[in-house]
């Protein structure tokens, strides 16, 4: 599992930590608290169920889109 920071480029501006792992699967956290779970849509399922970097990038990628448009989130 990778973690990253991240930091919204308007807004309040807050910086909020990634957490995914190489199946694709990722979750948002703002200090000790999860805002968000999900999964890069182009890691689900498939013929190749195994991990890799590839799939732990898109979900980073995804992560951060969510963060920027704030998605089922509000901001603390």
């Amino acid at each position: 599992m990778q973690t990253v920071q991240y930091t919204r480029s308007t807004g309040r501006q807050l910086t909020y930590s990634i957490r995914a792992d190489e199946f694709g699967r990722y979750t948002i956290h703002l200090g000790d608290k999860e805002l968000l779970r999900g999964r890069d849509s182009l890691a689900a399922g498939g013929r190749h169920r195994a991990g890799n970097k590839r799939k732990m990038a898109g979900a980073i990628a995804e992560a951060q889109r969510a963060i920027e448009q704030l998605t089922h989130m509000e901001e603390c």
